[in-house]
């Protein structure tokens, strides 16, 4: 029988270790019938037994296998010495809380705890995600969940609160009407509904595919951040525009065009999703080159009042309030913070990409000069 060293005794083995000692087997014969090593046995009775009555003076008998009375003859006698039995079911109960409590515990050092806290305290202060901060660990293999354990359980200096999504939002009140954009009705979405988005989508299955949004401002902010995310890599793209200017819209597409030429601009956005904003309603300045007048990209729209549908560009807008709060305007941010955040939020490993951060994937589909002409 092959040995498993005894590392892990379960109840049926305990039993047979009980019933063994009391037909007054041999420590061999017992471990083969269990498949362990002999002094597992042996540890497994020391460790185990219990004292059943108050009496001092000790049996030679105890000081050899089995250690416990179970099999002595006088057992049931009163034989003037302390008596000890072993028994299986009160064995398991003590090795499975045994267990729990080591699983409960920190398994790390104390130099390597403070090391964690320092790193995820740094890093949610600098808007990184928890993956993030475990993956960037060198000397700690720990994971995802153990630091979320740890810190609901303050092991750590971090508190549930210093998470960006850890506190349950508040009910959104009912809205008294329905809100569509009056613009929307002046023009026809006929083949660019979302329905029409899926059909082409199927029809081209080698192509990745960006959806577009604004992430909404305040109503004294003048200024807007328009959201371009490749929804497949996960890599965002955000620009600073004037309010209420679909030129401004124009201008970020044309402004690609240059740095990218038309082909790579036709390569990175065959195609885009988006809302029923009126400053996107003006496809035609968003799909056609103003340098040649060939097509450049295809404009589809959401259903209305179904946001779900284009759900990476909201997720993205959703991380975006970790930098943009919802009651501070957007005109306090330079394009210089606005591109230094673009670049943090492409720099973040994602359990999406296998560890990998949405700049590096971008680099490996597109290129690294195709990326260096986007933000040059």
């Amino acid at each position: 029988m092959t040995l498993n060293n005894g590392k892990h005794l379960n109840l049926d083995k305990r039993m047979v270790i009980a019933s063994g000692i009391g037909k007054r087997l041999k420590l061999k014969e017992i471990a083969e019938l269990i498949g362990v090593d002999p002094t597992t046995v042996s540890k497994e009775l020391k460790r185990n037994r219990k004292k059943f009555n108050n009496l001092t003076a000790k049996c030679n008998k105890l000081s050899r296998f089995p250690y416990v009375c179970n099999g002595c003859k006088n057992k049931y006698a009163v034989c003037g010495y302390g008596k000890y039995e072993y028994y299986a079911k009160s064995a398991q109960a003590k090795a499975d809380n045994k267990l729990v409590v080591n699983r409960c515990g920190i398994s790390l050092s104390e130099k390597q705890l403070k090391a964690l806290d320092t790193a995820v305290k740094e890093g949610i202060k600098d808007k990184k995600s928890i993956y993030d901060i475990v993956t960037s660990l060198k000397d700690i293999d720990i994971s995802v969940s153990t630091v979320y354990r740890y810190i609901n359980k303050k092991y750590l200096t971090t508190s549930r609160m210093d998470l960006p999504y850890a506190v349950t939002y508040k009910k959104r009140k009912k809205a008294n009407k329905k809100y569509d954009y009056k613009e929307n009705t002046k023009f026809s979405r006929n083949n660019r509904t979302y329905l029409d988005f899926l059909v082409y989508k199927n029809s081209h299955p080698g192509l990745f595919h960006a959806q577009m949004d604004f992430l909404g401002a305040i109503k004294t902010s003048s200024t807007n951040i328009l959201t371009l995310s490749i929804t497949e890599l996960h890599f965002v793209l955000l620009y600073k525009l004037k309010k209420f200017s679909y030129k401004d819209v124009m201008m970020v597409f044309n402004e690609l065009e240059d740095r990218l030429g038309v082909n790579d601009f036709k390569r990175i956005f065959p195609y885009i999703l988006t809302d029923r904003d009126p400053l996107f309603s003006n496809f035609e300045a968003l799909e056609f080159s103003y340098s040649t007048g060939e097509e450049r990209t295809h404009i589809f729209y959401c259903d209305a009042f179904c946001s779900a549908q284009k759900g990476n560009v909201e997720n993205m807008n959703k991380q975006l309030r970790m930098f943009f709060p919802k009651k501070e305007s957007i005109d306090n941010y330079s394009k210089e913070d606005i591109k230094m955040i673009n670049m943090k939020l492409n720099q973040r490993r994602l359990p999406s990409l296998s560890g990998e951060c949405p700049q590096d994937a971008f680099i490996k589909v597109y290129g690294l000069e195709t990326f260096n002409n986007l933000f040059k």
